[in-house]
């Protein structure tokens, strides 16, 4: 997105006018001037006019108001803003400064505690039949410690099988992984009922995804870091084993580099200059992701979007980069705002939904924010046709509840009156 595009422009761009609708309007204008004009001037013989000024009477006055302001209304941008381009307006302004994060001192380090929903499959690789794949939705907690240098550490914590809200995308999900003996879920918590090592059920117990392949739409590849991390050595937060260390160095896998500035970060999106993992380049790129061959340097509004979609799994993201994702969905075509919603996190606010690529069937994108403040509180993709089997067209298949962002001293510390 250029910084600088008028915003008027922005929100014009969800004005729902196509090309049919447009020829129809240029018409339908031509067909109220004559009403103005007739309003104006009535049919007459000019010859019989006795005075150079007419009064219009007051019936008159409303019905030339009412054609004119039709007349107005149907202009190419003239059209009132939609909700949905209204709510994302307000909150863009009112988030802006979010991107400010405070500055850390020695030995500090930003910490905010997500909550996250992600969709696994997984499968033997000899497995055999039309669908041999197991789909399983997972929920769980992201906390993550960030220095000023964007090194730290983040812990995952999913729930247990069929825990937390954690479960098998249907009943028939379920009856699989039973009949094959309840093999490792690769995105669930590792624990004793879940084993990795040690299952016979398993086809490979040596490997690392207990000899099963598996597909993972969600938080950062989730499930197969866990698979990867059997190894890891248990963490304790405030004496409590929590989860497993999946990263002591984030290696540059944040935002926290990104300029203070939100329209300084909207151009260097949109100039294809920052990457998935939050790195950015100082000249401009081809998209990195959804590019063409031979294209251009730059990302479309829908490839910012999808961009966009990785880039807020990272820590610190919910704040760096709100007032720019909202910018980028008052860009598409399709948005609509819900007020007074709750997500599946049980967050209430302004809920903005926009299809992705133009379309639900692709799927859709949705924000929830406050209305007041702007501040972003969760995202999700929900389901799409393509999704996997048995999930449900309104299941979320990623996504993230984002908590506060404070500052600690000290990695593994955790703000006062946390838990």
């Amino acid at each position: 997105m250029n910084p600088n595009t008028n915003v008027e422009d922005l929100l014009r761009a969800l004005d729902p006018l196509t090309v049919e609708v447009e020829q129809h309007n240029a018409a339908r204008r031509e067909s109220v001037w004559a009403a103005v004009v007739a309003a104006v001037e009535p049919p007459r013989r000019r010859t019989r006019r006795t005075r150079r000024w007419r009064v219009v009477g007051a019936s008159s006055l409303v019905s030339v108001g009412a054609a004119v302001a039709l007349v107005v209304g149907l202009l190419p941008g003239s059209a009132p803003l939609s909700a949905a381009a209204a709510t994302l307006r307000q909150a863009a302004t009112a988030d802006a400064a979010a991107a400010a994060l405070p500055s850390l001192g020695a030995g500090q380090f930003f910490y905010q505690k997500a909550q996250v929903t992600m969709t696994c499959r997984f499968s033997a690789p000899t497995a055999t039949g039309t669908n041999p794949w197991i789909t399983y939705v997972s929920d769980g907690t992201m906390q993550s410690w960030t220095d000023a240098n964007g090194d730290g550490k983040i812990i995952i914590t999913p729930t247990p099988v069929n825990e937390g809200g954690s479960h098998f995308a249907t009943p028939a999900d379920q009856a699989k992984w039973v009949v094959e003996a309840k093999p490792f879920v690769p995105c669930a918590l590792l624990d004793p009922s879940n084993r990795l090592i040690g299952n016979s059920a398993n086809r490979d117990t040596a490997g690392s995804l207990g000899g099963y392949s598996a597909s993972v739409s969600g938080y950062s590849g989730l499930g197969v870091i866990l698979g990867f991390a059997q190894n890891a050595t248990p963490v304790t937060v405030n004496g409590v084993p929590v989860s497993l260390a999946l990263a002591t160095d984030q290696q540059s896998g944040n935002v926290t580099g990104l300029p203070a500035n939100a329209q300084e970060v909207a151009a260097m999106l949109a100039n294809g200059e920052i990457n998935t993992d939050g790195t950015v380049s100082s000249t401009p790129q081809v998209c990195p992701v959804d590019a063409s061959a031979n294209a251009a340097p730059g990302c479309d509004a829908n490839q910012q979007l999808t961009l966009m979609q990785q880039l807020l799994q990272l820590p610190e993201a919910s704040a760096k980069l709100g007032s720019v994702l909202y910018d980028i969905l008052a860009q598409l075509p399709g948005a609509t705002v819900t007020t007074n919603a709750t997500d599946s996190f049980g967050n209430t606010g302004s809920l903005v939904s926009v299809p992705l690529d133009g379309s639900s069937s692709n799927g859709v994108f949705q924000v929830l924010l406050n209305p007041t403040t702007g501040a972003l509180l969760s995202s999700t993709v929900l389901a799409s046709p393509t999704s996997p089997p048995g999930a449900a067209t309104t299941s979320p298949v990623a996504a993230v509840s984002y908590g506060p962002i404070s500052v600690v001293n000290g990695i593994g510390t955790l703000p006062s009156a946390s838990n």
